[in-house]
């Protein structure tokens, strides 16, 4: 497992390099997925500039914003957007619960502009909520799907965050010895159950993109962005 590929961030991760039903492979620093970017260094900075990822979209919801700001907020040479997804957000009852929990997140007030702004982007893009883990993760396997990745693969790629964000869900169970870790630990059938639910619910992502209101080209760019 390679490590975050910011240095001040635990679950910065490449959605490039999965291969899709055509035989292809997803473009590689085209959509970065991370956890919450509060102190980024200029070596981040950087790393970001050479590959043109500029673009970012920052999940959390307003009172998490305003108590950790982002770095990137008002950063030259970055765009920064905040749009606020409080569904999903809290820790759901059970673990059955979870996978709904997700389907709450897909659907979203605010989901549209997130991937209306993935869609419109200039350059590269890098998504984030706190650990990176359920909006993150549930954007993730959207476009991930979108592109034509496997199930496989798209369960391996939120399956990871269990150990990118160890340290962070290491911390959880500290303060909050009283909570059933195994609700918030990324496991192979919150993914499954998403993904089956999701099906059932819309068809397709170019049946979901339409739901929430995209239009044919934007759901082309967004698949364009990936290939």
């Amino acid at each position: 497992m390679a490590g975050s590929l910011l240095k001040t961030t635990q679950n910065t991760r490449d959605l490039g390099g999965y291969r899709t039903k055509d035989g292809a492979f997803t473009k590689e620093k085209a959509i970065l997925r991370s956890d919450v970017q509060n102190f980024p260094s200029e070596e981040d900075f950087e790393y970001l500039k050479t590959y043109g990822i500029t673009t970012i979209i920052d999940m959390r919801g307003k009172d998490e914003v305003e108590r950790k700001p982002s770095g990137f907020a008002g950063k030259d040479g970055f765009h920064y957007f905040n749009f606020p997804i409080n569904e999903g957000s809290g820790v759901p009852e059970s673990v059955e619960a979870v996978p709904e929990s997700y389907m709450d997140i897909a659907a979203a007030r605010a989901m549209p502009e997130v991937f209306r702004c993935i869609a419109n982007a200039a350059s590269g893009v890098m998504f984030n909520c706190t650990a990176g883990k359920d909006r993150t993760g549930v954007v993730s396997a959207i476009l991930l799907y979108h592109a034509g990745v496997s199930d496989r693969d798209i369960i391996e790629n939120y399956v990871l965050t269990k150990e990118y964000g160890r340290e962070r869900l290491e911390l959880v169970h500290r303060n909050f010895p009283e909570l059933d870790m195994n609700i918030v630990t990324p496991c192979k059938m919150f993914m499954e159950e998403f993904l089956r639910r999701f099906r059932e619910k819309y068809g397709d992502t170019e049946q979901y993109f339409m739901t929430i209101g995209l239009h044919d080209e934007e759901i082309r760019w967004i698949r364009e962005k990936l290939s």
